[in-house]
C-alpha cells in the first residue's frame, strides 16, 4: 500500500463559505475530518483573510485549538510575493500552527522583470521562513510555466522555499500539465488536486473547473507521478464553476485541450446563490467518492503520517 496524507482545500466549499451564516472555519475543520481528511489548506487572501474568517491573536488561538482538538494539519494561502506581505502571513501561518505558506507572484511587469522581482523577495524572506519553521510554496497559478518555477527556485536556493504544483493551471499559459510536473518535478513540496476541462465561450477561451473525475486532467497519471518523486502529501481541490482565460496563443494538440467533452461554459459566481450551493455540495461529494475510488484502485491509503 502506499500512504499519502490528504488535505482539503477550503475553495472547495467557497460558496458554503460565502453564502452560508452556518459554515465557517470551524464548521470546515469538523467536516475535513468526518470526510476523512487529513488536513486543511485555507485561503487567508484579502479583508478578513476571507475563509480563515478573522484577522486577531485571540482568533487564531482558537483555529489552533480546533485544529488541535481534531489532530488536523494546517496550511494557508496568500497571495503576493512581495515582503512586507509574506512578512505578516508568516507570523498569521506561525500562530495558527500552519506548516506551509501559499504564494504566488502579482506583479504585472515582462517576464524578465516578474521573474527577479520575485526572486528578489522570496530569497529576502528564506530567513524569517527559516527561523519559523514554515515552508513557502511558491504555485504556478495562472501566469508562469513550470520551467520559470523551477529557474526562481534554482536562484532563490533555499530549503525553506518550494514549489506548489497545480494539476491543472499551466493549462492557462498553454502548457501540458504532465509537462509542467516533470518541468518543476525537483522543488515540488504541495500540490492541488483538481479537474479541468477547455471551453470556448463568446469568443473566449476558458480554462473550466469541473467536478474532479468528469474532466481531462490525466489525474492518476499526475498522482502517482509526484508519488514516485517522494511526495506524501496532497491536497483535494474541488474547482466545479471556476474559470479562467486562456492566456497562450493556439491550444496544444495534448489531450487535456481536447474540445471533446460535454461540459459548457459555467461561472458558479453567476448562479443564484441556491443554486450555486447545492452545485457546489453536488461537485465535492461526488469529486471526493471518485477520488477516493481511483485512488483505492492504485493502492493509495490516506492515512496522517
Amino acid at each position: 500500500m502506499k500512504s499519502i496524507e490528504m488535505h482539503i482545500h477550503s475553495f472547495s466549499l467557497r460558496f458554503q463559505f460565502k453564502y452560508r451564516s452556518d459554515f465557517d472555519v470551524f464548521t470546515f475543520i469538523a467536516l475535513a475530518t468526518e470526510r476523512g481528511f487529513t488536513g486543511v489548506n485555507i485561503s487567508a487572501n484579502g479583508p478578513g483573510y476571507r475563509d480563515l474568517g478573522g484577522m486577531t491573536p485571540q482568533h487564531f488561538a482558537n483555529v489552533r485549538a480546533c485544529l488541535r482538538e481534531h489532530n488536523m494539519a494546517c496550511e494557508i494561502d496568500t497571495s503576493d510575493t512581495r515582503v512586507d506581505n509574506l512578512q505578516k502571513m508568516l507570523l498569521v501561518a506561525s500562530q495558527l500552527g500552519a506548516e506551509r505558506l501559499r504564494v504566488y507572484t502579482k506583479y504585472e511587469a515582462p517576464l524578465a522583470e516578474q521573474m527577479d522581482w520575485t526572486v528578489r523577495d522570496l530569497k529576502t524572506i528564506a530567513p524569517e521562513a527559516e527561523r519559523l519553521g514554515i515552508t513557502i510554496v511558491f504555485e504556478n497559478h495562472e501566469d508562469f510555466q513550470g520551467a520559470v518555477i523551477s529557474s526562481i527556485l534554482e536562484q532563490v536556493n533555499h530549503p525553506r522555499i518550494k514549489a506548489l504544483y497545480d494539476y491543472g493551471n499551466s493549462q492557462m499559459v498553454g502548457e501540458d500539465p504532465m509537462q509542467a510536473l516533470r518541468a518543476m518535478q525537483p522543488y515540488i513540496d504541495a500540490v492541488h488536486v483538481k479537474d479541468h476541462v477547455v471551453v470556448s465561450s463568446q469568443g473566449q477561451i476558458w480554462v473550466q473547473g469541473v467536478p474532479m473525475g468528469q474532466g481531462l486532467l490525466p489525474i492518476m497519471e499526475q498522482t502517482q507521478a509526484l508519488y514516485v518523486g517522494g511526495l506524501r502529501r496532497f491536497c483535494f481541490e474541488n474547482v466545479w464553476g471556476y474559470a479562467a482565460r486562456f492566456k497562450a496563443g493556439n491550444l496544444p494538440p495534448s489531450a487535456p485541450f481536447s474540445p471533446k467533452h460535454p461540459h459548457s461554459f459555467l461561472n458558479g459566481a453567476l448562479l443564484p446563490e441556491s443554486e450555486a450551493l447545492q452545485q457546489e455540495w453536488q461537485a465535492f461529494e461526488s469529486g471526493w467518492q471518485w477520488y477516493q475510488h481511483a485512488l483505492g484502485s492504485e493502492g493509495f491509503v490516506v492515512e496522517r503520517q
